[in-house]
Order: C-alpha cells, then structure tokens, then sequence
C-alpha cells in the first residue's frame, strides 16, 4: 500500500518534473482537528519535509505541485471525577498539493486542491490518577479514512538565491472518521505550516 501511494505521488509530481524549478522544502506544522465533534481539540506541533516543482506560465503565474512528508494531528486534555487524561493523536500524511502560484517582486501568493494519503496514525493516553500516570499507545492506522481532500492556500518571500519562506493553512474538506470506531463523528484535519525552501534557478 505505502509503495502504491508513493508511486502515485511521484506520479502527481511528474506533472511538473520538466519544469523550470525543482526544490526541497521542510518545515513545521500546527496542527488541529476542525469540526462539531473536535471543539475540545488544541493544537499540536509537527512536521513537514519534501520536494517541490514549479512550472512556470509566464513571469507571473506558474503551477507548483509538492510532495511531502506531513505530520498531523492534535491533544486534548479532559478531566473527570479526578481524573486527568490528555489525548495526542498523530497521524502521518503524504500530502500532495497543486498550486497556482503568484509572484511578483519575490513576494508569492499560492492556493490550490490538497490530496492526502495516511501512512500512520497513533493514538496516546496519559491517564492521572492518585498521583499515578498511565500511558497507553494505540495504532490506529486502520481508523481514519486513508485518503484526505483538502486544500491549501498561503504566502511567502522567495529571495534571488532561490531560499523563500512560507506561511500557509491546510483546511480539510473530508471528515477523517468515514470509516472506523468514529464513524460518523465530524471531524476534518486543519493546520498552519511555517517552511524554508530552496529552489534553484526559481
């Protein structure tokens, strides 16, 4: 499965291998979960690393296709009866956004579809009781859809050196829990990234 969906993200990128650009992009994310049944969610930290391609239209305008390694998820803490228990979910995307990608003057504007792919996901329990903690760890790979449809929108600074900063939100359009013991729960992944990147001859 994991080579299947590697195969189809190179595929993705293949769109725009021939481009004038090709780079490397990492990151951090901020991630949540977004919906009726995530109002009790905080944000967690993560990660995102990969390449990316840009095919250029004209000065302007080009398309941008990434493919990334992505780190998602979100914590919660609940309390009851004495009871302290903090959630953290992590779940491991290969993203796969395609951009329409503005710039002028180094300055860039991007926004465009998002497809998503699970690779892992993790579920953790810290449980406080009598000044006793338990954690438990849970694989829940099987759980959330394997496949995310969202989008991303953001902007950034490319220098003449090809190194550009980014700041950019993820909003998932899917609830993850369509299949799974949360079936039929709403909740969808969202996020904020913060990137470096170098692209030569950008």
């Amino acid at each position: 499965m994991k080579k299947l969906i590697l195969g189809l993200g190179l595929a993705l990128m293949a769109g725009t291998a021939t481009a004038q650009s090709m780079g490397v992009k990492a990151g951090l994310n901020y991630t949540t979960l977004k919906g009726r049944d995530a109002e009790n969610y905080d944000y967690r930290p993560g990660y995102t690393a990969g390449i990316t391609a840009r095919k250029s239209f004209n000065e302007l305008i080009g398309l941008q296709t990434e493919l990334l390694f992505t780190s998602k998820g979100a914590k919660r803490e609940l309390s009851s009866n004495g009871t302290e228990t903090e959630e953290r979910l992590r779940l491991s995307y290969l993203d796969v956004p395609v951009l329409l990608s503005v710039q002028v003057s180094g300055l860039f504007f991007e926004a465009g579809p998002q497809m998503s792919f699970l690779l892992k996901g993790k579920q953790t329990l810290e449980v406080s009781r009598s000044n006793t903690t338990t954690i438990t760890e849970t694989e829940i790979t099987d759980n959330p859809y394997p496949i995310d449809f969202g989008y991303a929108a953001g902007v950034g600074y490319r220098a003449p050196n090809g190194v550009g900063f980014g700041v950019r939100y993820n909003g998932g359009l899917k609830d993850i829990d369509d299949e799974g013991s949360f079936e039929g729960k709403e909740r969808r992944n969202a996020s904020f990234q913060f990137t470096l990147s170098y692209i030569p001859g950008f």
